[in-house]
């Protein structure tokens, strides 16, 4: 699994993950699983962004090469959500695949953390909180 840290506008930062990272290098490509084995390579990764010391940080977490999902998955993405509001900050999910967004569905974690299809509405939802 590779994350990918992308730096948008102010003080959002978008997480691109997937199996590796492209050719060029700028983005990653390749289905890969949010599960057991991966989890806690992304929650290092999120509190690496949140103990850098810029507050407010505000997280788009890219989701469209992530194909499975399980608890342990949830758990991480959850630990994220908690993360961004101790540091005053938000996390929300991006393009999700079908059967993750039905994972988030059925757990209601989709209540929890704000679903985005696009980017653009997601880089709106930081300007409205």
């Amino acid at each position: 699994m590779e994350i990918l840290k992308v730096p948008q506008e102010g003080n959002i930062i978008k997480l691109e993950i997937g199996m590796e990272l492209s050719d060029d290098k700028k983005s990653v490509v390749g289905s890969v699983e949010l599960d057991i084995e991966s989890q806690s390579y992304f929650v290092d990764m999120v509190s690496m962004i949140f103990e850098e010391g810029v507050e407010p940080v505000n997280l788009i977490v890219d989701l469209k090469n992530v194909t499975y999902i399980d608890s342990s998955g949830l758990w991480a993405l959850f630990e994220g959500h908690k993360k961004a509001n101790q540091k005053n900050g938000k996390m929300v999910l991006l393009s999700p695949t079908k059967d993750v967004r039905r994972v988030l569905d059925i757990t209601k974690m989709s209540s929890k953390l704000q679903v985005f299809e696009e980017e653009s509405a997601a880089i709106v939802s930081f300007n409205l909180s």
